[in-house]
């Protein structure tokens, strides 16, 4: 699912002019907000589910690199979704070059941090 575009700012790039590989993970972080929002669940949407996504593990893939101004494609694809988790794959590119792509795996867990099962609502959303 196509969730947005990210114009890369002076603040993403370190000084050999390129982003640097911890601010894609800032940009998925984005991404995943956006990706809920267009399936109908604002951040307060989400907490009231309840959905705290704590991020547990990412494989990223450096492709290639973005500078200031490149404008990225945010796209975000539900590859799994499990009883407490769900993978989330991340691609992001530009002019149709992929840029960086994170695998990412999201436990849902209550407010001490003990995993709690992923709310129906979402789950049905997640499914269609």
């Amino acid at each position: 699912m196509h969730v947005g575009q990210y114009r890369v700012r002076y603040r993403d790039v370190y000084s050999a002019g390129v982003v640097l590989n911890a601010r894609y993970l800032d940009i998925c972080d984005e991404a995943f907000t956006e990706f809920f929002r267009a399936l109908g669940f604002t951040s307060a949407d989400l907490s009231a589910v309840p959905f705290d996504g704590a991020l547990a593990h990412m494989d990223a893939t450096f492709a290639s690199t973005s500078t200031v101004d490149d404008v990225l494609d945010m796209d975000v694809l539900c590859e799994r979704v499990g009883s407490s988790s769900l993978v989330l794959v991340f691609t992001l590119t530009r002019e149709d070059q992929e840029v960086f792509r994170g695998v990412a795996r999201y436990v849902n867990v209550d407010k001490s941090g003990t995993p709690t099962p992923i709310p129906d609502a979402l789950r049905t959303a997640l499914a269609s």
